[in-house]
């Protein structure tokens, strides 16, 4: 049996590798970048300028978590390369990552509030953040029912290797 052929390509994982690393670096780099954003936002509009420190956490907050959703998909596509995504471990890096869906959306939530109490919305960004809001609970509702899925096939080695 050739045991090549459920792995993926070097090329491709080397190539989703750096992209997540890229989308790291711009994550970091919109990170260190929001707070002089935000200030220049305050002072165009100075009568939403209360809003500026709670919608900066939130964004920043929402990028913190982005960032930790590409390390996770980063270490789970290195496994699947390594061939040790059958490991309990896999599972743990899959929580954390319906994790941070579960928060983003949270933060989506607060981030209604914040702006619904300050008056600053509209029904356009409304409708866009209710949008998003499901989008991350269906990503991880899929990403619920692929780690059952992962906890099938890690069961299934756990036989198998008992068999041989």
């Amino acid at each position: 049996m050739n045991l090549d052929l459920s792995r993926p390509p070097l090329a491709l994982v080397v190539a989703t590798q750096v992209l997540l690393g890229a989308l790291s670096l711009v994550g970091l780099g919109a990170i260190a970048l929001l707070p002089s954003v935000s200030t220049s936002a305050a002072d165009s509009l100075p009568e939403y300028a209360n809003l500026r420190g709670p919608l900066l956490a939130l964004a920043i907050g929402f990028t913190a978590l982005g960032l930790v959703a590409l390390a996770m998909v980063s270490l789970l596509v290195q496994r699947i390369y390594g061939e040790t995504v059958l490991e309990q471990r896999s599972v743990m890096w899959v929580n954390v990552l319906v994790g941070t869906l579960v928060c983003a959306s949270a933060l989506i939530v607060v981030g209604f509030v914040v702006i619904s109490n300050g008056q600053a919305g509209s029904p356009f960004l409304a409708l866009i953040q209710v949008m998003a809001c499901l989008g991350l609970v269906a990503l991880a509702c899929i990403t619920l029912v692929l780690r059952s899925l992962l906890k099938s096939a890690i069961a299934m080695a756990a036989e198998l290797d008992e068999v041989v």
